[in-house]
């Protein structure tokens, strides 16, 4: 088990829910000027393809809500992580705060993409064009980021 939380990681927790709690809020206080029909899927190019009834759009934070009990119930097992390092008595402590601080990292960055894209179903609005590659690049930085600064753990003394 990784040792307690520290307080990066505990403003990131919080940063998680305040998202999560004001995605439920921001459909609660729309919710009455929603249309019956909203888009319900969006394209590579961020057109609306699909349009479905106003409940799709509580889809998003109910995936929010399993992803963040999903990883915030891993993040306490690193047993079942799968790092790029030999894990090593002298190592293991840097490199599971690492990867912790990873996985909570991921975790707000994805609630926050929900919470982008409900707001636009909620406004009946195409995503921005740009959407899919920022998307890709907030994704995909962190992760290279925490992997790189974990593989050079293994170079040099703890």
């Amino acid at each position: 088990m990784v040792r307690v939380m520290n307080k990066f990681q505990i403003a990131l927790e919080i940063t998680g829910l305040l998202l999560l709690a004001g995605m439920f809020a921001f459909i609660y206080i729309q919710w009455n000027q929603l249309p019956q029909q909203i888009p319900a899927h969006y394209n590579a190019m961020g057109e609306i393809d699909r349009w479905g009834s106003k409940t799709e759009i509580l889809i998003m934070p109910i995936i929010g809500i399993f992803l963040y009990v999903l990883l915030t119930t891993v993040s306490f097992f690193p047993g079942l992580w799968n790092v790029p390092v030999q894990i090593t008595e002298e190592n293991k402590e840097v490199v599971y705060q690492h990867t912790r601080n990873l996985l909570i990292f991921l975790k707000v960055e994805m609630i926050a993409v929900f919470f982008y894209i409900t707001y636009y179903m909620a406004t009946i609005q195409p995503l921005p064009i740009t959407f899919l590659p920022v998307f890709m690049i907030i994704l995909f930085f962190p992760i290279v980021y925490y992997m790189v600064r974990i593989r050079r753990l293994k170079t040099r003394r703890i």
